[in-house]
């Protein structure tokens, strides 16, 4: 009677969600480090745009210390996230979100 089977997909995730996903970035290769930001942003939009903007203004992150890098959708009215990244032994820690 029921066989037909249906694909439920998440439309959007919250705010928060992206907060908590970039926070739980630790020890990432530095190399993979921008796509593994990217993909904390999946289902994520604001006003129906999903483009990300800031990514490409990140300084090299080749070194050891701590960086701040700005990531954001691409909408004037969309929230700009800071991100707080240490940098140790070729891996990427996210260790504050604001």
């Amino acid at each position: 009677m029921f066989e037909q089977e249906e694909t439920i997909k998440i439309f959007k995730i919250t705010f928060k969600e992206v907060l908590r996903r970039l926070s739980s970035v630790e020890n990432c290769p530095k190399e993979k480090f921008e796509q593994k930001v990217i993909e904390q942003f999946d289902d994520y939009n604001y006003e129906g745009e999903e483009e990300l903007q800031g990514i490409e203004n990140w300084c090299d992150i080749s070194n050891d210390g701590e960086y701040k890098l700005n990531v954001g959708i691409d909408h004037e009215d969309a929230y700009e996230f800071t991100l707080y990244v240490r940098v140790k032994d070729k891996k990427a820690t996210i260790f504050n979100v604001l």
